[in-house]
């Protein structure tokens, strides 16, 4: 959501989902130690490439017993070194060893540093930083900000997962990362997958640890298991957790709608929200609509004001269109929900990045687009194909999730009939009305029966 991935670091200051938390999140023990044993009974040397204050670490030496032998296999690489001081201590206090002792196991380096060596033979355990270099968290991550990755969405998670796949794959050792649910399914990290597919596989199904892992901290986290070796195909794990229902996998064989029907073009406010979006007028503002102004076939007058006497600069980082590029767009949808809703562009205006918008699709009427996308079956393929939707606490609608949404009708041709009778339901509708929840029902009775008759 906006111009920045919510950042997160597990031993360093972070942010919440809502870009609100500025505290320090540490590894919790009983995770750390949950990431650590299964590598730890291979007997294999470990490295956590980013280690901070070392609770990694700490739980791979209580996982094997303890003692100087095992510290003395057990690596770790941290780019500030206040922190690497403190892991040091920690970990040779643990072992009954001097801090010394230690010094060459933990190094205060630039682990993406392709001069900076990882130990040969070591096994990966890591929770790297979570931030984005883009937008607002872009000036957050100066220090390692010329890592990007292999491409696509530029992030230090992405280089961290991409550094650990080629080490894995020349050392032929397993690795156990935890990272964001976002980089198994996002269409902005399919660059990242494609290229860490012939590295490594996934020995393990991927175990989503939910948004509520880390204390402060919104965004769904997921432990992922690699082994060195090219994997079956180079698509991302599946997002389910569970089998799909007999809906989903009847939807599994319809066509899409283009993949440019749908984008994010809103107004990005970057770090200047509190500048340009207002509650009342002042100065040369225009009406901007939010994502709480649309209900499902309802979209309510705007809520709030847009300034437009800003200008952007280094300092001053937002991204604001011209107003035909709004009006551009039939159709809205909400950003944060677990399901798509939608309605049709009425009184178009500015909008704001909670709205994703709908372009034209040719052969179709707009009123199709929003009761295909308001229906029954539209939420169950969104909840339960992606784990973004199934979040309580930020559940979320993207496009990369709306491209894969199966329609019944990609034409008006393909069935003229019931495409027209969709049309003039959605137009009759008027949200006031006593029975509008009828109505309503009614239209998701006929994009059934739309899946039904042109079953594939």
């Amino acid at each position: 959501m906006g111009l920045g991935w919510p950042s997160m670091d597990l031993e360093r200051p972070s942010r919440n989902g809502r870009g609100a938390h500025q505290g320090v999140v540490f590894t919790p023990p009983e995770l750390a130690l949950r990431l650590a044993t299964p590598l730890v009974a291979r007997g294999l040397p470990l490295l956590d490439p980013a280690c901070g204050e070392g609770a990694l670490l700490l739980a791979a030496l209580q996982g094997a017993g303890g003692g100087p032998e095992v510290a003395r296999q057990l690596h770790g690489i941290e780019l500030n070194p206040e922190l690497r001081e403190r892991a040091l201590e920690r970990l040779a206090g643990a072992a009954g060893l001097a801090p010394e002792e230690l010094s060459q196991n933990i190094l205060c380096a630039d682990a993406l540093d392709p001069a900076t060596a990882w130990p040969k033979g070591a096994a990966i355990l890591a929770n790297p930083p979570w931030l984005s270099f883009s937008g607002r968290h872009r000036a957050a991550s100066r220090e390692q900000s010329h890592h990007r990755g292999p491409g696509g969405w530029p992030s230090l998670q992405g280089a961290f997962v991409h550094r650990i796949a080629a080490h894995c794959a020349a050392e032929q050792v397993p690795a156990r990362v935890l990272v964001p649910g976002s980089l198994l399914e996002l269409e902005k990290y399919l660059a990242l997958r494609e290229a860490i597919a012939p590295l490594v596989h996934h020995s393990e199904p991927p175990v989503e640890l939910g948004e509520r892992a880390f204390p402060g901290v919104l965004e769904p986290a997921v432990l992922i298991s690699l082994g060195p070796g090219a994997g079956a195909s180079q698509a991302p794990p599946a997002a389910r957790s569970n089998k799909p229902s007999e809906l989903v996998r009847r939807l599994e064989g319809f066509p899409r709608l283009p993949p440019e029907t749908f984008a994010d073009p809103g107004v990005h406010t970057g770090n200047c929200g509190k500048l340009l979006v207002l509650e009342r007028a002042e100065g040369h503002c225009a009406p901007l609509r939010r994502g709480a102004d649309l209900d499902p076939f309802h979209l309510k007058s705007p809520t709030l004001q847009l300034r437009l006497d800003l200008v952007s600069d280094e300092q001053r980082r937002f991204r604001i269109a011209s107003l035909e590029h709004y009006c551009a767009f039939p159709v809205l949808l909400r950003q944060t929900a677990d399901r798509p809703i939608a309605a049709i562009h009425a009184a178009p205006t500015y909008f704001r990045n909670s709205l994703l918008g709908v372009r034209h699709v040719e052969g179709l009427a707009k009123e199709f687009l929003v009761a295909l996308l308001n229906s029954g079956p539209a939420a169950s393929w969104h909840r339960e194909n992606f784990r973004d939707a199934r979040q309580r606490s930020f559940p979320q609608v993207k496009v990369g999730h709306l491209r894969t949404l199966p329609t019944p009708i990609r034409s008006r041709q393909d069935n003229h009939r019931l495409h027209d009778e969709i049309v003039a339901r959605v137009q009759e509708l008027t949200p006031s009305a006593s029975d509008f929840d009828d109505r309503r029902e009614a239209i998701d009775r006929l994009i059934s029966s739309a899946f039904e008759s042109n079953r594939s």
